[in-house]
């Protein structure tokens, strides 16, 4: 069966209200606990991590909502939804309280709930997957083609980013040490332990949000809309997570991200009809953060508009032509 979503057009506006009010109302709700906690100089990461859960909180909430009478993986659903809670509540007690206690619970929450999550999901009827686009489709080949092409474009666009600054022949040396590679095969059995919160952000904008705005603007049309969506769904952490002090810029950067990579994620799930797929290139994404710049943190920086202006004709370059694919002529 494909995965992707064939909801009758009168079915999927009754599914966008709970949708949107939970997938895009959260995080601006959050917003404001996440200011105070910003103002007060709090570890404020908590809220980037809650943020992930919400757009599939939204979708798994519609459907059910919805469809009442049709096969879903609903132990699955129930799960997910106990721990956008668990996560929102970190959130509240992060700004009011700080310390590192409520980063701790948060980890805690992504471990064991994505362990949990992979026991009821495997557990539920494959029929129950399948209606709910969960289960994994087609062999291995096409997932993994796309997830190496994605690295290898992005790496590129890292290496190819420092030929201004000259600082190329330094970075150089670091791959050609072991470290990069050691932290790289780390991740793989990592996705295991930590898949939730990405399928969280997939789940929601390539198996709901996508056919849906691609039914209604066309394939190249609903996908870019989608970016841009994608890319303003981060303004609570652009202003108060991100870059505080260049938030603009932030936001400016955060957008050429959500376009373009939105158009390879949207390619890669079109040709695979697989959400894992797009997990998969959104885990590895975030968590190449990581090799890329041998640090996990992402929050206070500082991008300037010369940083914008490179990273846009990069993305631009490596990933826009990704529209002109048969994935994005084709008849739905």
């Amino acid at each position: 069966m494909d995965t992707m979503d064939t909801t009758q057009p009168s079915c999927r506006a009754r599914e966008l209200v709970p949708f949107a009010l939970i997938a895009f109302g959260m995080p601006f709700l959050m917003g404001i606990p996440l200011f105070f906690a910003q103002r007060a100089g709090y570890d404020t990461s908590v809220f980037a991590n809650a943020q992930m859960y919400y757009p599939a909180a939204g979708t798994m909430a519609a459907l059910l909502l919805t469809r009442r009478g049709q096969e879903l993986p609903r132990r699955f659903f129930l799960l997910h939804l106990l721990c956008t809670a668990a996560m929102a509540v970190c959130c509240v007690g992060s700004a009011v309280t700080g310390g590192v206690v409520w980063l701790a619970a948060c980890n805690i929450v992504v471990v064991a709930g994505s362990v949990l999550a992979w026991v009821f999901l495997l557990t539920q009827k494959k029929t129950a997957r399948d209606a709910a686009g969960l289960r994994w489709q087609g062999g291995l080949l096409a997932p993994l083609g796309c997830l190496l092409l994605f690295l290898a474009l992005r790496t590129a666009a890292v290496f190819l980013s420092l030929l201004p600054s000259g600082q190329l022949g330094e970075y150089l040396a670091y791959w050609a040490t072991y470290e990069p590679y050691l932290l790289i095969l780390m991740l793989a059995p990592n996705f295991f332990l930590t898949f939730l919160p990405f399928l969280g952000e997939e789940y929601g904008w390539r198996y709901f949000l996508q056919p849906r705005l691609q039914s209604r603007f066309g394939l190249r049309g609903g996908v870019l809309l989608l970016g841009v969506l994608w890319g303003l769904w981060h303004l609570p952490l652009n202003f108060f997570f991100y870059a505080p002090d260049t938030a603009l810029q932030s936001v400016v950067s955060q957008l050429v991200t959500c376009i373009c990579f939105g158009i390879f994620f949207a390619w890669a799930y079109m040709k695979t009809k697989n959400i894992w797929a797009a997990t998969l290139l959104h885990y590895f994404n975030n968590n190449m953060v990581l090799v890329y710049a041998g640090t996990a943190a992402i929050g206070n920086q500082t991008v300037a508009w010369g940083d914008v202006l490179i990273q846009t004709v990069l993305f631009g370059a490596l990933f826009l032509p990704f529209l002109a694919a048969k994935e994005f002529r084709a008849q739905r």
